[in-house]
């Protein structure tokens, strides 16, 4: 029999990547929350987390977290339905920046209406939210990947357009000889991250059918600075169509190439849960991309 108070001191300290978070969040001692998972991973003759900074789960600690997280959701699920208990277990997603920056904003709104359940968002790129899925950290993400994961289902959303864009004021230093693909990327650009690159490099090679080159980009790893970066005249970024709308048409922005934009699939994952809160979440999701995406 699994100690179940024990998963729960794992699932904190897994959240928070550190034993003293963890016990914070739990109201209990640090060294409570410790000897609760050295007990378990006694009697289980198994460690359950790689004791680094930040904590991280072995795959068998991935496995118990994704057992963890729906019995949660069902615990939640009966005491709504019984009226054992008010308290509604949090739903964990993993989202991408770009969507977090554009869209997601309605989901919570809509969702927020109809359900009490706290969601809990893990920021990731779109190439690697759905390995935290697969991990048991998430019970749901938006991903590029359509494929569902074992014990999954997923559903396309639509395309997100990304085009590259740049103030008047950039235009007029650095591009006076024209907006040609060898003039724009031998000036100052933008990167989000790493992860990044492949999403710039895609457009790259696919609008515009040129050679990947990364070498004059900057990096600056925030949604709202990159998109004031780029307002700025500082550089030229890949930005979603979504999120200028405002600046494109108060002339602060000027798409580089109009008829160049790189079209993004998304999808929807869950866990196949008999849940009402991750299903009404789902529907959320679904209907506020139904109306964004193209």
């Amino acid at each position: 029999m699994l100690d179940y108070d024990a998963l729960q001191c794992l699932s904190e300290v897994l959240r928070y990547g550190s034993f003293d978070k963890g016990a914070q969040a739990l109201h209990l001692t640090q060294s409570a929350v410790s000897q609760k998972i050295k007990r378990l991973e006694l009697h289980l003759g198994s460690p359950v987390l790689v004791r680094t900074k930040p904590l991280k789960a072995t795959p068998l600690g991935q496995q118990l977290l994704a057992h963890i997280q729906r019995v949660n959701v069902l615990e939640d699920e009966l005491s709504a339905r019984t009226g054992i208990s008010d308290e509604a277990s949090p739903l964990s997603i993993a989202i991408n920046n770009d969507v977090l920056a554009t869209w997601f904003s309605d989901v919570m709104a809509r969702f927020s209406f109809r359900r009490s359940n706290p969601v809990h968002i893990f920021n990731a790129d779109q190439t690697q939210t759905r390995t935290l899925l697969q991990q048991g950290k998430v019970m749901g993400c938006i991903s590029q990947t359509g494929t569902p994961i074992t014990g999954g289902e997923s559903a396309r959303l639509g395309n997100m357009n990304y085009q590259l864009y740049a103030s008047p004021a950039f235009i007029a230093r650095y591009l006076t000889k024209g907006l040609s693909p060898d003039e724009v990327f031998t000036s100052p650009g933008l990167l989000y991250d790493e992860f990044d690159v492949a999403l710039l490099t895609q457009y790259q090679s696919e609008c515009l059918g040129v050679a990947p080159t990364l070498k004059h980009c900057h990096w600056y790893p925030s949604s709202y600075g990159f998109l004031q970066m780029a307002v700025a005249g500082v550089a030229w970024a890949l930005l979603p169509v979504l999120q200028v709308k405002h600046e494109v048409a108060s002339g602060q922005l000027v798409p580089l190439f109009p008829d160049k934009h790189l079209a993004v699939s998304l999808f929807w994952h869950w866990i196949e849960l008999e849940s009402d809160a991750l299903g009404e979440l789902s529907q959320c999701i679904k209907d506020v991309a139904k109306k964004q995406l193209s």
